[in-house]
């Protein structure tokens, strides 16, 4: 990433820090992408070299990768070190390992020290005893015995203080291939994660343990990511080599499994191996799914594609490296559920089907109730305020890039007037507003029984996750924005717009006297025009009344048509919240 000019760090010490690491980024792009067409001609080689695991958080996502690649993506820290972990009694002894013996009785002594290259251990008064081979538990008895034997009443203790270190090799598709050198008590799954795990073409279910140029075990990490079986994770001894091949056979599941992956297969691999291992259906399946299946025929060199139900019998059907497993769901098997708040006569979580409309739930819910306010109803669905949001985020991102376009083009003139943080602070403020706001995303719509059972369009379909809203009758307008005072106000039939106004102290010096909205109770918005709305006849109880804020500070740099439908979307969506807070 490129640093940026003088002039830029300078104008960067007067913004705020919440704002200076964005603006700060944006300005460092802008840099690079003059200097990356510069080099792009005198570059003589493309080659990087691939990052370690101690310089990046994790690794890019492999689209094509086997599952349990990404197990690795966080190592190796997400390992424990081996010598804090309990040691059985089968742990074999040998050169470099520490114990402390203690004698209590007829004599007492104690010792502590580690096992010598030949593989023995000073005892005191005794002297010397051979340990290197034994088990723990077998060089406890050895010690028992001797001791009883040689020193009539006394007795012995044994722990064991620290752990020799031993040296194994990773090679082949490791990601990282080399030496390690690791604890006593190390198993194969350690030796994976402190060097990395393997890399974009290794295998994980063929790896291969050579000791004395011997294969004497083959692991397959698939028995510890998909069923937790760990009996096979052998534990490594002095001069292992830990060899990764190549993946050979791969399999892909898609559709309506639970964990539909790229997986790797053995030869002798079946249908039923593959289903298991992607964690089986979806509850949306049948109980006898039909399968897509998509082979190669390696004789005419082209693709085949059948389609069974299945069954016991074709469960055991082998599966070749290259095929395809589909399965679809049943549409209609996915729970589905709306919320459904306030005055209605059952409310709650009510579940839908597919088709169900509005008018469906509300009978669902039991119907309103005699204090229902349907003129207030709020209506909110979750991709609406999803858009919204990303709306949102999206000025935010246009302002920060303005505002390095006025940096730039008042640099490039002279005597113009220094860019700084007090002319800055009102886009400044209103970038942190945008990307802190969280939208509710409401939808204008009817819920007046009348209209919803004789207009089609007013009764649309409801999808998973909607939420209602009915309050009780209000005797209230809301007045926000930019008013002295902003508050509610008891609803009043002959009161106007400016009543309202008026009740709430007035508009404030940054107000827009052009731009005053009315948001009626479903959320249906319309501009303030006083000569075209007569006394009285312009607000409903439940009402907001919103007053925005004047554009006119930023005329300056010309951004006033910019900035004013921004103002009056931000205005809007407060006064969504506002109406479902109250």
């Amino acid at each position: 990433m490129s640093e940026v000019t003088e002039e830029q760090e300078a104008l960067l010490k007067n913004l705020p820090p919440d704002q200076r690491n964005a603006i700060m980024g944006k300005m460092e792009k802008s840099n690079d992408l003059k200097g990356d067409i510069e080099k792009s001609f005198s570059k003589e080689g493309y080659l990087i070299q691939r990052p370690n695991k101690e310089e990046i958080e994790e690794i890019e996502p492999c689209d094509d990768c086997v599952y349990g690649y990404d197990l690795f993506r966080f190592s190796p820290s997400t390992f424990a070190p081996a010598n804090i972990i309990p040691v059985s009694s089968t742990y074999s002894l040998g050169p470099g390992d520490g114990l402390e013996i203690n004698l209590y009785g007829s004599e007492q002594a104690s010792k502590k020290g580690l096992i010598s290259r030949e593989g023995t251990f000073e005892l005191p008064i005794i002297g010397t005893v051979s340990l290197s081979g034994l088990t723990f538990s077998e060089a406890k008895e050895l010690l028992k015995d001797r001791v009883s034997n040689e020193l009539i009443g006394t007795s012995v203790s044994v722990s064991l203080t620290e752990l020799r270190s031993i040296t194994v090799y990773v090679l082949g598709e490791a990601y990282q291939p080399g030496s390690y050198t690791l604890s006593a008590l190390s198993t194969i799954t350690n030796a994976l994660f402190v060097s990395g795990g393997v890399n974009k073409k290794g295998s994980l279910r063929n790896i291969q343990i050579k000791r004395g140029n011997k294969i004497v075990e083959t692991y397959d990490l698939y028995d510890l990511l998909i069923n937790g079986d760990t009996t096979s994770d052998l534990r490594l001894e002095d001069g292992d080599t830990v060899f990764i091949p190549f993946i050979q056979d791969r399999v892909t599941l898609g559709g309506a499994f639970k964990r539909p992956f790229v997986y790797e297969i053995k030869k002798e691999d079946t249908l039923n191996d593959v289903i298991s291992f992607a964690g089986g259906f979806k509850s949306e399946v049948s109980s006898q799914p039909r399968i897509e299946y998509s082979s190669i025929d390696r004789v005419n060199n082209k693709r085949e594609i059948t389609s069974f139900l299945l069954d016991k019998k074709n469960r055991n059907n082998t599966i070749q490296n290259g095929d395809v497993v589909n399965v679809s769901e049943i549409a209609g098997l996915k729970p589905l559920s709306i919320e459904m708040v306030g005055e209605f006569k059952n409310p709650g979580v009510h579940s839908i089907t597919v088709g169900d409309t509005i008018l469906d739930v509300i009978n669902k819910a039991g119907g309103y109730t005699s204090s229902a306010y349907s003129q207030g109803a709020v209506f909110l669905r979750k991709s609406v305020a999803k858009q919204e949001k990303q709306a949102f985020m999206r000025s935010a991102d246009n302002l920060e890039e303005l505002i390095i376009q006025i940096i730039s083009d008042t640099s490039s003139v002279e005597n113009a007037p220094p860019v700084t943080e007090f002319s800055l602070a009102p886009f400044l403020s209103l970038i942190s507003r945008l990307r802190n706001v969280e939208p509710v995303g409401r939808m204008v719509s009817s819920f007046d029984l009348l209209e919803l059972k004789t207009n089609p369009y007013a009764n649309f379909e409801v999808r998973d996750g909607d939420k209602i809203i009915i309050p009780k009758r209000s005797n209230s307008v809301s007045v926000v924005g930019e008013v002295l005072n902003a508050t509610s106000i008891k609803f009043y039939p002959d009161y106007d717009v400016n009543d309202y106004l008026n009740s709430a102290g007035g508009l404030n010096f940054q107000a827009d006297k052009d731009r005053i909205y009315v948001i009626a109770p479903n959320g249906e918005s319309k501009i303030y025009k006083r000569k075209f709305l007569r006394k009285g006849t312009d607000i409903m109880p439940g009402s907001t009344v919103v007053v925005s804020r004047d554009a006119r500070p930023w005329d300056a740099v010309k951004l006033t048509q910019i900035i004013t439908p921004i103002l009056a979307d931000l205005a809007t969506s407060a006064a969504a919240i506002a109406a479902i807070s109250n």
